[in-house]
């Protein structure tokens, strides 16, 4: 039997170095399961989704325990702490129960601390159910919200999302979008949500990767590089270098989409006209007494816009005397006190938030007074929906043998006609026919070359599937890793490990490439 060692730390002190006096939590950890990748293997309704770890440690003596005054990680037990998961170099260290430490662990998860759950016992040791979730679940509770933009490639948007989700920007891998969206904002999804939506757009993918970053492929990822040449050959067959134990197809005839339909929004900027109107006047003015800061938030579209409105191009800084009227009478017969106003303001897509602090001096008194607002209003340049088209792409022939089974994009940024007509000619030509879609088990106990496996592949790689022998499915063709599932078990002498993939010769390695692809044999036209 193959071992390895494997390292569990957990930043306690939140200080970003794992090295805190009992941030390796190795020696106390009895099992660890751990994933990542697309909720379904499939590159056109397979979803990005965040990366969960669960592990379940000793706690005898309460370290542990969120309630325990006195832990001596008491005060430090918190939601959002990193944490990191690795493993020593395959037959390098000998077993230890639980787990064995390795000084120089191979990153296999990275994320953050979402709960510790101490589980009491009265008959055997005292345990903790440790969770954590991976970059991506950190950041979806956020909403980002971003300016209006306009020709941004599908990457920048991602960044744009990342950026305003707090994620740093050294912790991303971001390939060159081959999309450039004329309009793309975001401003009411949460992160993932907004990320899916790009990712749909440009059809490419955003993952976790084994260090923590957060990875976005453009649709020509998988198209050159490693991509291309398979990593290992797993097989059925006696002799195999790598074997599984478990394989699992998917009801081929559930893979098939035979219509796509994209809609394409075509869009027109107006003039600059008053957007919004603060709606009180008169004794309802806002009040501000000396030194006050008040913050109003205007919002387009509103419930006085044009039914075709989506958005602001560009908000107007607002002007004093203009669009902010400040004066020492709500009646607006006192003094002008508009430019003594502080105004500051922050603009994205469909909210302009106007700050505006009363720092007037009366010029009677040489003392701070309490002024009225008048008049505020917001002014800038709408975005109206000018066109709605729908496109779509059929396969008449899956239809009468299938019946119809439809696939409707969601994303609304589709640049052009062609580019929406394009992504659906290009989908209906890889799924209007049943595919391959396996879920595969393995020990990586059985062998040096599984262990290897295991420890070295991750989503996205390309691996050779063979099951033409005892498994007679008549399977043998690439396969993408489009989910991973470690589960490891009884102190590291248990380690298993489930692969969801799809099938490399569908799918985007399907795009012609000149000098290599031959098209309408095996590959398709791209766009």
């Amino acid at each position: 039997m193959v071992t390895t060692t494997y390292q569990l730390e957990v930043d306690w002190d939140n200080n970003g170095d794992y090295i805190g006096t009992y941030d390796n939590v190795s020696s106390e950890t009895f099992n660890v399961q751990f994933r990542r990748g697309r909720d379904y293997a499939s590159q056109v309704s397979g979803n990005s989704t965040a990366g969960k770890l669960t592990a379940v440690l000793n706690n005898e003596g309460g370290k542990y325990s969120p309630s325990n005054a006195a832990s001596v990680l008491a005060g430090n037990l918190e939601v959002g702490r990193p944490i990191r998961f690795g493993t020593g170099a395959s037959g390098e260290f000998p077993y230890e129960f639980p787990f064995a430490f390795s000084s120089e662990a191979v990153p296999e998860w990275t994320g953050r601390l979402q709960s510790l759950i101490p589980e009491p016992s009265s008959t055997g040791l005292n345990r903790v159910v440790l969770t954590a979730v991976g970059p991506l679940g950190y950041i979806n509770d956020l909403v980002p919200i971003s300016e209006m933009q306009s020709d941004i490639r599908t990457d920048e948007a991602i960044a744009k999302i990342l950026d305003d989700a707090g994620w740093g920007a050294t912790e991303r891998e971001l390939a060159e979008g081959q999309t450039t969206m004329n309009r793309w904002w975001t401003d009411s999804l949460n992160t993932i949500t907004a990320l899916r939506i790009v990712e749909e757009t440009e059809n490419g993918f955003v993952k976790e990767m084994a260090n923590g970053y957060i990875s976005f492929e453009s649709r020509n990822t998988r198209l050159s590089g490693s991509y291309i040449t398979s990593q290992a050959t797993f097989s059925d067959a006696v002799s195999a270098t790598h074997t599984y134990m478990q394989l699992e197809q998917t009801d081929p005839l559930e893979t098939v989409i035979n219509r796509f339909d994209a809609t394409y929004r075509n869009y027109l900027v107006t003039g600059q006209p008053d957007l919004w109107t603060y709606p009180e006047t008169g004794a309802d003015s806002p009040k501000l007494v000396p030194a006050e800061t008040k913050v109003f938030i205007a919002e387009y579209p509103n419930t006085s816009a044009d039914p075709e409105a989506i958005g602001v191009d560009a908000w107007l800084t607002p002007v004093a005397g203009a669009d902010i009227i400040a004066n020492t009478a709500y009646t607006g017969g006192g003094l002008d006190a508009s430019s003594s106003m502080t105004i500051t303001q922050v603009k994205v897509a469909n909210q302009m938030r106007i700050a505006i602090t009363n720092d007037y001096i009366s010029p009677t008194s040489g003392l701070p007074s309490t002024v009225w607002l008048t008049t505020l209003k917001a002014r800038g340049t709408p975005i109206l929906l000018k066109d709605n088209t729908l496109v779509t792409q059929s396969d008449s022939a899956s239809v009468t043998k299938y019946g119809e089974r439809k696939f409707t994009a969601d994303t609304p940024f589709f640049p052009t006609l062609a580019i929406a007509q394009s992504w659906c000619n290009y989908q209906i030509q890889m799924y209007s026919t049943p595919i391959n879609v396996m879920t595969m088990t393995f020990s990586a106990n059985i062998s040096q070359n599984n262990m290897d496996a295991a420890i070295e592949l991750d989503v996205s790689d390309r691996i050779t599937l063979v099951a033409t022998g005892n498994a007679e499915l008549g399977v043998s063709g690439d396969f993408f890793i489009e989910e991973v599932n470690h589960n490891i078990t009884d102190g590291g002498q248990s380690h298993m490990v489930t692969w969801k993939l799809s099938p490399a010769d569908t799918g985007y390695t399907q795009f012609w490439k000149l000098d290599t692809g031959k098209l309408d044999t095996t590959t398709v036209p791209a766009y």
